[in-house]
């Protein structure tokens, strides 16, 4: 998560450089134009690659689990009969998991089907607060993944 604030404030500064008002000022520093849209262009091919690189987390894993996506989305709304707002399959605490934000009368419920039982694992209610907890949790934990070495 704080490697994509990084990248949004880095962004930021680059654009804000390069506005007409403060063109000047980064001429004084030596920043020419060219350079600030060399950064600005880096910087931007490198938020394309994160997302490009999360695409391909999820197919690894889907390569690992014994059921597919439609088969536990399939078990998921026998559990909860609702509107599924999000999918995906990630590992959470060490197990291959599937799962599915599903819209209710009473609030999201997330539902986690194990990706290589089929069964479901874990209903809950989650509240806007937790659901935000926990988007930032998984976006630490994608983080420190890309940033530790392959263990092969």
């Amino acid at each position: 998560m704080s490697s994509i604030l990084t990248r949004a404030s880095n962004i930021r500064r680059v654009v804000q450089a390069a506005e007409p008002d403060n063109l000047a000022a980064s001429e004084e520093t030596g920043m020419s134009k060219s350079t600030l849209l060399g950064v600005l262009v880096v910087l931007l091919s490198l938020a394309a690659w994160a997302g490009e690189e999360s695409k391909s987390s999820q197919a690894a894993l889907s390569k690992e689990a014994k059921i597919t996506m439609e088969q536990a989305q399939k078990t998921a709304l026998t559990k909860e009969a609702g509107k599924i707002q999000s999918k995906e399959i990630e590992r959470e605490k060490g197990k291959l998991i599937y799962s599915f934000d599903i819209k209710m009368a009473d609030g999201v419920h997330e539902v986690n089907v194990d990706a290589m039982t089929g069964e479901v694992v874990e209903d809950t209610v989650e509240s806007a607060a937790a659901e935000a907890k926990e988007k930032a949790a998984d976006k630490k934990q994608k983080t420190s993944e890309k940033a530790a070495p392959p263990s092969n």
